[in-house]
């Protein structure tokens, strides 16, 4: 009879090797599909880790105490992380963070990110859209092809976090491929060149919010950064936290939109139906977002390791293990939302997962959906033609559907 460890992986495992080890397919939802179909709840010798990618299952599971940050476990199994600039400022940053340091540095972001802060935006973000969309139109004038994430999905909010935390937008733009190159190490499978570059990467960006940090103490402005510099004044957060927490705002401030411009442009041309009654009836505007952000989940999945035994469904999940909750497959789960990889813009049933769940859900979603309910509604009131203009370069990022290019046909 054959052992545990000569036995080949079975469907549940391919699929959720398909899902985390690169080379990314640039489809992963048939993996998914192949994982809630095999095993909702699925512990996988193979790999060493459970994954959830039932949205019940992963809903329930990230709003049980018992559970830290896998984020944190995946970067501390590499043991020369403390030599890595990118580790250093990723454990630092607070996804990365445990109890009580995560609600300590939690408490003090949700003091200065308010929705009442994030609703005063609403003209700027109003000025940035209508900017972006005024090139747009002179780009697009003659029936030339122009590539949304370049001049639209990018730019955006980029400029509007830029606005937010008082950084010149110049220097944004270099901001946000240093922080592209960071992200690498995200997911904590990564290659040497990845983490190389990453670290350069976090290098540069520490310097600069450092620099910006210094400059904010010596003259006070009206902007985010400031705010965040007054509140972590006498001895509420260390200079390295700090700089992680200014960093992973920006980053989070970008990242989500970003995804969800470029991916829910796409979606609105496969569902022309959907873009049309968005069209006419604008008091859709908010379903129409939040269906958007289910559809093409910029999150793909939040770990975290128990720190005593917990039971999901049918399965008690012992203390010490890895858990991978797949969100991005929780928000295509049939269970929940029927017909899920249908775009339905009018849907009602409940509430998507991509901006995770618990104690570590992200409170930047106010400002994505405000981002996306201004720049949707003028883009799609502004260009009555929204085709493609030739095959979209999709790239393949762990879990999710991206896209490097989304040339388009605008026509007025």
């Amino acid at each position: 009879m054959a052992t545990e460890a000569t036995v080949p992986p079975g469907r549940a495992d391919q699929a959720l090797m398909g899902i985390l080890i690169p080379p990314h397919p640039i489809d992963p939802f048939p993996l998914y599909e192949t994982l809630q179909s095999e095993s909702r709840v699925h512990h996988s010798a193979v790999m060493n880790i459970w994954a959830l990618s039932g949205h019940e299952e992963v809903t329930e599971f990230l709003k049980r105490p018992g559970v830290q940050s896998g984020a944190r476990a995946s970067a501390l199994r590499h043991e020369n992380w403390a030599e890595h600039a990118s580790l250093r400022l990723y454990l630092n940053s607070m996804v990365a963070l445990n109890q009580p340091d995560h609600g300590r540095v939690r408490v003090l972001a949700s003091r200065v990110f308010t929705p009442s802060k994030i609703k005063k935006m609403q003209p700027a973000v109003e000025r940035l859209t209508r900017g972006l969309v005024d090139d747009l139109i002179e780009r697009s004038s003659g029936g030339e092809p122009v590539d949304l994430v370049e001049v639209l999905a990018t730019p955006f909010p980029v400029a509007v976090i830029c606005d937010m935390l008082g950084i010149p937008f110049a220097d944004g733009e270099r901001l946000w491929e240093l922080a592209d190159d960071w992200s690498r190490v995200f997911p904590g499978a990564f290659s040497d060149e990845d983490l190389a570059r990453a670290d350069d990467a976090a290098e540069q960006l520490g310097g600069y919010f450092a620099e910006a940090i210094k400059d904010r103490r010596a003259q006070l402005r009206e902007d985010l950064l400031t705010s965040l510099v007054q509140e972590a004044s006498g001895g509420h957060l260390d200079d390295d936290e700090l700089v992680a927490l200014v960093l992973f705002l920006f980053t989070a401030g970008f990242s989500a939109t970003t995804n969800l411009i470029a991916a829910g442009t796409a979606a609105l041309i496969e569902h022309p139906d959907e873009l049309n009654r968005w069209r006419e009836d604008k008091s859709i505007t908010q379903s129409a977002v939040d269906e958007l952000l289910r559809h093409s989940a910029h999150n793909t999945a939040s770990s975290r390791v128990t720190v005593k035994p917990v039971t999901v469904g049918d399965a008690e999940i012992p203390e010490g293990e890895l858990v991978v909750c797949l969100l991005a497959a929780a928000n295509r789960d049939p269970r929940r939302f029927p017909e899920p990889h249908r775009l339905k813009l009018t849907r009602d049933d409940g509430p998507h997962l991509s901006f995770s769940a618990g104690s570590h859900y992200c409170f930047g979603g106010t400002l994505a959906r405000m981002e996306g309910a201004e720049l949707f509604t003028t883009l799609i009131d502004t260009f009555p033609k929204i085709e493609l203009a030739s095959e979209p370069e999709r790239r393949g990022v762990m879990g999710l559907t991206s896209y490097a290019t989304l040339p388009l046909t605008l026509g007025r």
